[in-house]
């Protein structure tokens, strides 16, 4: 077991820090794709813009802009508690538009191009790489999870450590102590995340199953959730102004999280209104379909499937959809968390290795221990500065330029080469201080940055009232502060002359391996 968990733990603790520190960012995916486009900051004027003007100007725009053919999809998603914009997006040649609307005025924002928090989303889950990439996320869920049940075999004092943190013991004991504190302190949310990260993906993992009972998958769709779409017809037709169904979905529905207009314009136009996802643990959205043209009642789902809400229940307790901002920085510490119990586990692998230079692989341990130390800055700081160089990305590129996104994505990924070339030509140690100096620069200067480049500052967040963009930016300037600690703890532990006893176990080290 304990040969399990170091050598599983190693080779998919590379992946398995970005899948976490990129999935620990998803929890606030929409309030970083709002600081992502300043242009589409919301000042504290917008919480007088009712929801029914809000879908009035949306309703005119989508009517104006938007294609009117059979089939297709308009959506309209008003302002709220996690999401900081009116946005309005429809079907265009099989591809989704999306708008940003002034809630003021309804005239759309041009706002910079970008994948916002989207990117980071479904780098966790896809690696950017589609199906295949989903897989690789996939296999590494078991290994975790292998991973985590071999952990809790080889603990025999599982108690006893979450007490235990020797700080002043030597580097191999610190650092154990904090893996196995970190470990024990979100043993539960580490099983449950991982868990449901799997089977909320039935169709990938799954699908045998599914088949067995259904021709097509999309029937168990079909099954769970009801229908009220309309046939399409062949004459076009006024819609009434949606929000005027508004009493009457909320006395149904409680709570509007969006809306959508199916067919629009054309006399089987039918209007759903969708609950907010956030009102129960079980990810379900009850929904309520009038008539887009006479506004007769449709059809109204409040009740579900025990399997549905089983289902759904695992998808919103992975994703935090419960419990408002309470709920989301709770899943955000214990990211974090995760994170260090990752990092700790690969640190404390090469601390281990380099007092046994023999070991495993003989002749090539040397080499190959230094590629595994040269890997593990690449995963821990490449990862954290991959994500600080997508922010600066953001502001840095010009805001009206040809697949601005793209170029985002680009400096994204390419940070992680940069990392691990700078980690193989420099000593660990080295790599280690100097990656975490840039981390903590592009922390602390990025606020500074921003506003030189014209997009709104700490203040002007403060005066406007955009609490999610100056909660970003100060999450930046804190965790800027603990990586410079970082790097000054690292460096005083260069500078830090060696012990006898240090002196004598190196010289017995080299002499080792010249033998």
């Amino acid at each position: 077991m304990a040969w399990l968990h170091t050598w599983l733990g190693l080779y998919l603790g590379w992946l398995l820090f970005a899948v976490f520190l990129t999935g620990t960012m998803a929890v606030f995916e929409h309030s970083i794709s709002h600081w992502m486009q300043p242009e589409a900051s919301v000042n504290t004027a917008s919480a007088e813009v009712s929801l029914a003007q809000q879908l009035d100007m949306a309703q005119a725009y989508l009517e104006q802009h938007a294609k009117r053919e059979k089939g297709s999809n308009w959506m309209i998603a008003p302002i709220s508690e996690n999401h900081a914009t009116l946005e309005v997006r429809w079907r265009d040649k099989g591809e989704w538009q999306e708008v940003l609307l002034n809630p003021q005025t309804g005239e759309s924002v041009h706002a910079r191009e970008t994948e916002g928090g989207a990117l980071l989303t479904h780098f966790h889950y896809t690696l950017l790489a589609g199906l295949t990439g989903t897989l690789i996320v996939g296999l590494a869920a078991v290994v975790m999870l292998v991973g985590l049940i071999s952990g809790i075999v080889i603990h025999k004092r599982i108690f006893k450590d979450f007490f235990t943190f020797r700080r002043s013991a030597s580097a191999q004991r610190s650092w154990l102590d904090a893996h196995n504190l970190a470990g024990v302190l979100i043993l539960p949310f580490l099983l449950m995340i991982t868990y449901t990260g799997l089977v909320m993906q039935p169709n990938t993992f799954m699908p045998w199953g599914i088949k067995a009972v259904y021709d097509n998958p999309r029937d168990l769709r079909a099954d769970a959730v009801q229908s009220f779409e309309q046939p399409y017809q062949d004459t076009s037709a006024d819609m009434i102004r949606v929000s005027s169904l508004l009493p009457e979905a909320e006395a149904a529905i409680h709570s509007i999280g969006w809306l959508t207009i199916q067919n629009g314009g054309n006399a089987g136009a039918v209007v759903e209104f969708f609950q907010n996802l956030d009102r129960r643990i079980s990810a379900v959205a009850d929904h309520v379909a009038f008539s887009a043209v006479t506004g007769q009642h449709l059809g109204t789902q409040t009740a579900w499937r025990d399997s549905t809400y089983v289902y759904r229940g695992f998808v919103g307790i992975h994703m935090a959809l419960f419990g408002g901002w309470v709920m989301s920085w709770l899943y955000f510490f214990a990211g974090l968390v995760s994170c260090g119990l990752i990092a700790t586990g690969l640190i404390l692998f090469t601390i281990k290795r380099r007092k046994r230079p023999e070991n495993e692989f003989g002749s090539w341990s040397k080499p190959v221990y230094r590629l595994i130390e040269a890997l593990n800055v690449t995963a821990v700081m490449g990862s954290i500065n991959a994500v600080l160089v997508y922010f600066w990305a953001n502001r840095a590129l010009p805001v009206v330029m040809e697949s601005r996104a793209g170029w985002e994505m680009k400096a994204f990924l390419f940070t992680w080469l940069f990392s691990l070339l700078h980690a193989l030509l420099r000593k660990p140690m080295c790599a280690w201080k100097e990656q975490l100096c840039l981390a903590s620069i592009l922390c602390l200067v990025l606020p500074v940055f921003s506003w030189a480049r014209g997009a709104p500052g700490i203040w002007n967040f403060w005066q406007h009232g955009d609490g999610t963009s100056l909660g970003f930016e100060l999450c930046l300037l804190m965790f800027g502060g603990l990586m410079l600690l970082a790097w000054v703890k690292v460096k005083q532990q260069l500078q830090k002359p060696l012990t006898a006893k240090q002196t004598n176990r190196q010289n017995l080290r080299q002499a080792q391996l010249k033998a």
